[in-house]
This record gives C-alpha cells, structure tokens and sequence, in this order.
C-alpha cells in the first residue's frame, strides 16, 4: 500500500469524524426545547419522553450523555464502511491486478488497539459522573412521595401534607370541560421543585417509569428503593409500569401533573391536606387569608377514604426513608 493511499485512508476517518459530528448534530436537533411548539404531552399523546420532552435536569443529562454516545461511536461505524469502499474500488482486480503482498505493521496494529480503548473510556468518565448524578438524590428535597405499587394501582402519600391519594390508571374524559375527571387522583407537584420518592409493593414487583423525567425504578415488597429528579417544566407528563406485573399491567398507568405552585396547594387542600407551619406564610400569600374557609370540607364532610385494598394493606413506606424534606421552598 502506498503513502498515497495511507493518506487517503486517514482522510477518511476524518471524514467519518465530520460526519459523526454531523449525525450528532441531527440527533440534538430532532427535538429543540426552545423552539418546540408542542410541550407536555396532553391526554391523547404518546407516553412522553426524556429524548423529544425532558422535563427535569436528570432527563437533560442523560439526553446529552446519550448524544456524547453516539458521538463517540458512530466514526466506528462510518470510518471501516468508508475504507471498505475505498478498498474494493482502489484495489480490484482491473485497476490493481498484481496484488499486493502485505508484512505486519505494528503501528497500524497499536493504533486499532489504543485508539478504541481509548474511545471507551472516552466514553466511560461521563457515564459514571451521570449515573453519580442520578443515583444520589439531594440532601434536602423539597419534597419527598412514598410511592407504592399494588394490583393494580399506585397509591402516593405526601407525609409533609398529610394526604394520600390513590391512581388506579382510569381516564374518563368530561365532555364539558375536556379534562380528565380523575386528574385529581393523579399525583400532582409543584413546578421548580426537587422531589425524592420512596417506593416499594404490596404483592408483586413493578416499576414506576415516567420517561419524561428521565427516571426508573423498582419497587419491590419488602425493600425501600429511591429515585430523585426535579420538575422543570408545566405540564401533564405520562408513564407506565415498566415490570410485568400481573393481569392488568397495562392499566398500570402513571400520571402526573406538574403546576404552578398555587395550584398545587389548592390541589392539597382539596384533597383535605394540612398545610406545614413554615408554609403557612407562602400559602397566604397565594391563596388569600381566607384559604381555610374556602377549602374546607362543606357540610362537615370528611375526604374521601382509599380503596379497601389500600386501607388493608397499610403501606408500610416510612415518611422519612432515604431523605428529609427542605423545610422551607427555595
């Protein structure tokens, strides 16, 4: 082989370079969150997604980790099509009918050796500083969920409030209002705030997965697991029990409404929640002095009690596992 076609060869790996870059490029753009035009997913949408709508700082990092990744491994796949082309067209039998004879090259031979070592590990600081990331949740959330998977539902108690609500994965559409008329049995938080959740089953293993905060996890009888993200955009964001679970796994769904701060609490009180003392002055402020009387239970009413099957089983999820909350919002 010729210097020539040495350095032909080396210009082709820069150009698979380039194209790479290139198919990188195409993969951040497929979905640009400042020039999107669709946002959170509505009641009629695919589940939603960390690449197409991440929604918290976790799905944002692993959506660049994964475009790093293809950075990093596509010049492996352009760059031997590229001289493979190159080969069979520079060295066929009419334009090269003596062949060559070829010794061993031991920089050629080093060089196919360290250079995708080196990609991998290129690849490897990245991926463990991400799963760092994901894996430890913050100090102080803001707020802490116990989550807990049954057959088949999911129940969600937020001990800072004193609530709990149960989501069996029904959508009933109102004609009138065009909202769902379970929305608020779904699981509600409270925009630009970090939230660590606690989760295990009663019977069978499942998984709580929302892609759109880049999260998922197990939750498993007899063993508290955690996962953490934050909520960084509005919206109503989509999941799905990712474990198989039983009979109606697929009605395992999972929603969840991420609002504006007062309409959370509003949520709360609705729900027949307590309001925290060092809340008290921020919930004032939104809701007017008078939050007490407008929300509460009319006619002395109590709020409505959970399933049979939630009552039974006493979820046995600490309020405190794995984290305390903030004591005040940030």
């Amino acid at each position: 082989m010729a210097k020539k076609d040495i350095k032909i060869i080396v210009g082709l790996w820069v150009l698979a370079l380039i194209l790479s870059a290139l198919t990188t490029w195409a993969y951040m753009i497929s979905y640009n969150p400042a020039t999107a035009t669709h946002g959170p997913a509505s009641i009629s949408e695919p589940t939603t997604h960390w690449l197409f709508q991440p929604a918290s700082s976790v799905a944002e990092r692993v959506r660049t980790e994964s475009a790093w990744m293809v950075f990093i491994i596509m010049p492996f796949l352009y760059g031997p099509f590229l001289m493979l082309f190159y080969i069979i067209s520079r060295f066929s039998k009419s334009r090269h009918p003596v062949a060559d004879k070829p010794n061993e090259n031991l920089t050629l031979e080093v060089a196919w050796t360290i250079v995708p070592a080196l990609a991998l590990i290129v690849m490897a600081v990245p991926a463990y500083e991400a799963l760092r990331y994901m894996e430890i949740p913050p100090a102080r959330p803001d707020q802490v969920i116990n989550v807990t998977g049954a057959q088949f539902y999911w129940q969600y108690e937020l001990p800072r409030y004193g609530l709990t609500t149960t989501d069996n994965g029904t959508i009933t559409i109102d004609a009138k209002t065009g909202r769902a008329t379970e929305e608020d049995s779904w699981l509600h938080l409270p925009i630009n705030k970090t939230v660590l959740m606690n989760g295990q089953s009663f019977q069978v293993n499942h998984a709580w997965w929302v892609p759109a905060f880049g999260v998922k996890f197990d939750v498993i009888p007899g063993r508290i697991n955690t996962v953490w993200f934050d909520t960084k955009k509005k919206g109503y964001f989509k999941g799905q029990c990712a474990e198989l679970c039983g009979t109606l796994h697929a009605y395992m769904r999972i929603q969840v409404v991420v609002e504006e701060e007062k309409d959370f609490y509003e949520w709360v009180l609705r729900k027949g929640g307590t309001i925290p003392e060092e809340e008290e002055a921020r919930v004032v402020e939104l809701l007017g002095a008078d939050y007490r009387e407008r929300f509460a239970p009319k006619d002395g009413a109590k709020p409505a009690s959970l399933p049979a099957a939630t009552e039974s089983a006493k979820s046995p999820v600490p309020a405190t596992a794995g984290a305390t909350e903030a004591t005040g919002s940030k």
